[in-house]
């Protein structure tokens, strides 16, 4: 399982920021972070987690974030972050895979290496172990 990677456009086209948001709110887990600058998604493993860590995150914003997806999205790329459970990762694996299926994306490492070919035709091999792939 992969627990950082990235996704940018394959293409010359930026991604559709809109149309992403719109499929990470369907997400039953997911609200986006109120923060400056970035625009993030924490994924939690349901509605009423979700609520509970928004509300934990705003009164202290300091809060840790382990053991939750997060996306962060810009129209350049996409960074994923998924060291969670298997009811986040179950959240995590329909995003990713409905993404992959409908854009064009290159799948980068943290450092960098292209994961495109490894991964882009079977996302579902990003959410398990390497001796675990079909």
């Amino acid at each position: 399982m992969q627990v950082q990677y990235f996704l940018s456009p394959a293409g010359s086209l930026p991604f559709n920021l809109q149309q992403i948001e719109t499929r990470l709110r369907l997400l039953p887990g997911a609200f986006r972070l109120n923060q400056p600058g970035d625009v993030s998604y924490v994924i939690t493993a349901s509605a009423g987690m979700a609520k509970y860590v928004e509300a934990k995150l705003k009164m202290d914003p300091r809060t840790s974030l382990i053991s939750q997806g997060l996306v962060t999205i810009s129209p350049r790329s996409i960074a994923i972050y998924q060291d969670a459970p298997k009811e986040i990762l179950q959240q995590m694996e329909d995003f990713i895979t409905w993404l992959l299926k409908t854009t064009p994306c290159q799948v980068l490492s943290d450092e960098g290496e292209d994961w495109t070919r490894r991964y882009a035709a079977n996302p579902r091999a990003l959410f398990v172990e390497e001796d675990q792939w079909l």
